[in-house]
C-alpha cells in the first residue's frame, strides 16, 4: 500500500506538472504590494489548517476518536492527488490512510470523506452565491449557480434523496455505496468548520488581489474564490479544477467592474499562490507523520 500511494502520489505531480506548463501558468506577475500578499499567504496557509481540521471534525463526528495530527497527516499527504482526473484518491486517499493505520472499515471512511467533500462544496458555494448576489450578477450565469446550490442542499439535507443516490451508485460501481447518516446538528457544526475554512479563503483571496493591483478592488470580489473553487471541484475531470477555476474567476471579476487583462493574471496567479499552500500542508503532514512511517 505505500508504493501504491507512493506511486499515485508521483503520478498526480507529474500531471500537475504538464497542466501547469501546457496552461503556461508559470509566469510569476508585478507585486504592487508585499504586505497584503504576505498577509493573504498567511490566511491562506492558516486556511489549510482549518481544511485538514474540519476534516478531523468529520471523522470525530462518525465516533471514531482519531487525533488531530493523524487527520492532518491523512489529508495533507493525498493533497496533490486532486490533480489525477476523476479525484477520486483526495477523497479515497485520506480515508485509506486512517482506515489502515486504526483498523477501521474502508467503506465508511470512503463515506465520510465523500460526505466532507460534499459539505466543503456546499460552504464554498455559499460564499459563491453570496457573492453572485452581492453583486447583482444574477443573469443565466448567476441562476445556474442557484440552481447547484439548491442541488447540493437537497443531496446533503434530505434523507430521500440520499438513499436514491447509494442505490445509483451501487448499481454503477457493482458495490454497495451509502452516505454516513450525521445528526442535524452535528451536520451544521461541520458546516460551520467548512464556512470558516473556505471564509478564510475568500479573505486571503481578497488580499492577494491587493497585491497585484494598485488600486483597491471591492470587497464582494472575495466570494469570488467560493465560487471558482466550488465549480472547479465539480469539474472532476479536469485536474485540479485546472483551467476551470481560473475561468470561473475571470468571469466573476469582469462582472465585479475588473477589466479583463487585471481579471486574467489574478486568476492565473492564484494557481500558484493556492500551490503555495498545498505545499504548506504537505509539508506539515510530512513532518506530522510518524518516524517509522516516513523510515519505511
Amino acid at each position: 500500500m505505500k508504493n501504491g500511494f507512493r506511486y499515485i502520489f508521483y503520478a498526480s505531480l507529474i500531471f500537475l506538472l504538464v497542466a501547469l506548463i501546457r496552461a503556461d501558468y508559470l509566469v510569476l506577475p508585478v507585486i504592487h504590494n508585499y504586505w497584503k500578499l504576505t498577509l493573504s499567504l498567511l490566511l491562506l496557509f492558516l486556511g489549510f489548517f482549518l481544511n485538514a481540521a474540519s476534516w478531523g471534525f468529520m471523522v470525530r463526528q462518525g465516533e471514531k476518536q482519531i487525533p488531530l495530527k493523524d487527520t492532518i497527516v491523512s489529508h495533507g499527504l493525498s493533497i496533490f492527488t486532486k490533480y489525477i482526473p476523476g479525484k477520486v484518491w483526495i477523497i479515497m486517499g485520506r480515508a485509506e490512510y486512517l482506515a489502515k493505520k486504526y483498523s477501521l472499515s474502508r467503506k465508511d471512511m470512503a463515506s465520510l470523506s465523500l460526505d466532507a467533500q460534499l459539505v466543503a462544496l456546499w460552504a464554498a458555494l455559499m460564499l459563491g452565491t453570496i457573492g453572485m448576489i452581492w453583486i447583482k450578477s444574477i443573469n443565466l450565469y448567476g441562476l445556474s449557480v442557484l440552481i447547484l446550490f439548491l442541488i447540493l442542499n437537497l443531496l446533503i439535507f434530505t434523507p430521500l434523496l440520499h438513499r436514491i443516490t447509494g442505490r445509483v451508485l451501487t448499481r454503477l460501481l457493482k458495490r454497495e455505496i451509502t452516505f454516513p447518516r450525521l445528526s442535524f446538528s452535528g451536520l451544521l457544526r461541520i458546516i460551520g468548520w467548512y464556512g470558516l475554512n473556505w471564509g478564510t479563503w475568500c479573505v486571503a483571496f481578497y488580499f492577494l488581489t491587493g497585491s497585484l493591483v494598485e488600486e483597491p478592488l471591492p470587497f464582494p470580489i472575495a466570494f469570488a474564490f467560493g465560487l471558482a473553487g466550488s465549480i472547479g471541484i465539480m469539474a472532476v475531470f479536469a485536474p485540479g479544477g485546472l483551467g476551470v477555476r481560473e475561468g470561473i474567476l475571470t468571469g466573476f471579476l469582469t462582472l465585479a467592474g475588473v477589466d479583463l487583462p487585471v481579471a486574467t493574471t489574478i486568476a492565473v496567479t492564484s494557481r500558484l499562490w493556492f500551490l503555495a499552500g498545498e505545499l504548506f500542508i504537505f509539508l506539515l503532514a510530512v513532518v506530522l507523520r510518524p518516524r517509522n512511517a516516513r523510515e519505511g
